[in-house]
């Protein structure tokens, strides 16, 4: 009888792998130190390739155990018992610590549940540039996070980028700085939304080979793995179509809105700004002698000129995405009046003439030239920080 069954043992340790097998083993122990455990045992196909697995396993690092806890709790089956106990032995020598696990405890689930984490993501508000910041952080297995920074722009594109494992502490701590800088606005969001915005910017200057750029890219299979993108703004999630009341765009609306700090470097970018102001100036040097009411005349005809040639339906849903952004943000801050203002105000600037475009402009043009602005909270010395060329 006992021959036998030692027979038996020997016939199924020394049982060859089919090619299948192996190539499913081969793929066990390439993928098992990176991936949860309890998704490892699910790829194991039968006790006997769960044996051989756990034979096979180097017998270091105290991650280790888990993994053997999740086969032993799996496969129940005395040969694989027997060699998850051989390793956990092994791995006890070498000062590792491991349950004391007898025989008759196969019946009840031993391995610990693993502490899960989330995802994390922090979005900034605009700058004068059209510029903000963005964090994403991944949790890893079986401690840790995967965490991108960059500054992005979807005008042009990634600007800066870099990446990189951190504790939970560590992680914890430079999330708070973020939180409570002075130099940016960020607040919490969600992980699709923070991927989208990063993607948006990546699509404009991907090709480039900057540092950024391939910063970025060695890092986006990891990002994209963890999520799906958004078809549109996460703030009509929060403010539905239904609420869009048209009605709110108004000149005082639009003066409280943009009075906010964050609103208030919200201007239009345009790389040919410049030159609108440079004509403008222009009209005080002309050699031809000009009252007051003809400059304001044909200052009036140099900027609707500009804007019918610049602001193209382009460079208006770019500013739409940025005010639907900055909703997002402004009911973040626990402001939920000026977020549903800043959504119409981007409903409606799509349109090629339309009072929120009309606002911005004007507003933008006054910051340039140093003008007096009736926006409370606007001065000259606003001017100088404010207008950033592209």
């Amino acid at each position: 009888m006992s021959k036998k069954k030692k027979s038996r043992e020997k016939t199924l340790s020394s049982t060859p792998l089919s090619p299948e097998q192996e190539t499913k083993l081969s793929s066990l122990l390439a993928d098992y130190k990176d991936t949860d455990p309890r998704q490892i045992v699910k790829e194991i196909p039968s006790p006997f390739i769960a044996k051989v697995f756990i034979e096979k396993l180097p017998p270091e690092g105290s991650d280790l155990v888990q993994l053997i806890l999740a086969v032993m709790d799996t496969f129940p089956q005395k040969e694989v018992q027997k060699a998850a106990r051989k390793l956990l032995f092994k791995l006890k020598t070498k000062g590792i610590e491991v349950p004391d696990i007898k025989k008759g405890d196969v019946q009840t689930p031993i391995i610990k549940p693993i502490a899960q984490e989330n995802p994390e993501a922090l979005l900034g508000s605009f700058d004068p540039a059209g510029t903000r910041g963005v964090m994403v952080a991944l949790p890893r297995f079986p401690k840790g996070f995967d965490v991108g920074i960059g500054v992005i722009s979807e005008r042009q594109g990634i600007l800066e980028f870099f990446y990189g494992t951190y504790s939970k502490k560590g992680f914890k701590e430079m999330k708070k700085a973020l939180l409570e800088s002075d130099d940016m606005i960020m607040v919490k969001t969600s992980l699709a939304h923070a991927a989208t915005a990063i993607e948006k910017a990546y699509a404009v200057n991907q090709d480039s080979g900057t540092e950024a750029a391939r910063a970025y890219a060695e890092f986006r299979s990891t990002l994209l793995n963890n999520t799906d993108l958004l078809e549109r703004s996460p703030v009509y999630e929060l403010i539905s179509e239904a609420e869009i009341d048209t009605n709110l765009v108004t000149q005082s609306n639009l003066d409280k809105l943009f009075a906010h700090p964050l609103m208030k470097l919200l201007i239009i970018n345009h790389e040919k700004l410049s030159d609108l102001m440079d004509e403008i100036s222009a009209l005080d040097d002309s050699p031809i002698y000009l009252t007051e009411e003809q400059k304001s005349v044909r200052r009036e005809e140099i900027q609707q000129k500009w804007l019918a040639n610049n602001m193209t339906f382009e460079e208006r849903q770019t500013l739409r995405y940025r005010l639907e952004e900055m909703a997002y943000i402004l009911w973040n801050k626990e402001d939920q009046e000026l977020a549903r203002i800043a959504v119409v105000a981007a409903k409606e600037i799509v349109g090629e003439k339309n009072i929120v475009l009309d606002y911005l402009f004007t507003r933008t043009l006054s910051l340039a030239l140093g003008e007096p602005q009736d926006t409370e909270g606007d001065t000259e010395e606003d001017a100088g920080s404010l207008i950033i060329n592209p």
